[in-house]
């Protein structure tokens, strides 16, 4: 995995996603409103089905990230359906499986569409 620690400032050099969303955020704090429009600034696109969060993180907030209830295990069994994805000192992914799978995708696609912006 790409830690994300790169230079986006660099001339012909792309910047991670997570790079270039967290500068949106910070530029224009109303992109958690509409994550999919956020996205789609960066030529990324959201899956089918997927839904995406963003949420501008506050110093005096705790966040909490409840999994959701398996349908196949027994009750009183847990069951780890998310995952923490550390992007660079930044950045926090947590998501399931399944959506770690769309995040792989979605981060193809800023590639490509950085590389054809590139310099």
């Amino acid at each position: 995995m790409n830690d994300g620690a790169g230079s986006g400032g660099d001339r012909g050099v792309v910047p991670e996603l997570e790079q270039a969303l967290t500068a949106l955020a910070w530029d224009d704090p109303a992109v958690a409103a509409d994550p999919a429009a956020a996205l789609a600034r960066l030529g990324v696109d959201i899956p089918d089905g997927m839904l995406v969060d963003i949420r501008i993180q506050r110093p005096d907030t705790l966040y909490l990230v409840i999994p959701p209830v398996a349908d196949s295990a027994p009750p009183d069994e847990v069951v780890n359906q998310m995952d923490l994805w550390r992007s660079g000192d930044q950045f926090v992914w947590i998501m399931s499986q399944d959506a770690k799978l769309a995040l792989l995708q979605m981060r193809r696609q800023y590639r490509a569409h950085g590389a054809e912006e590139a310099p």
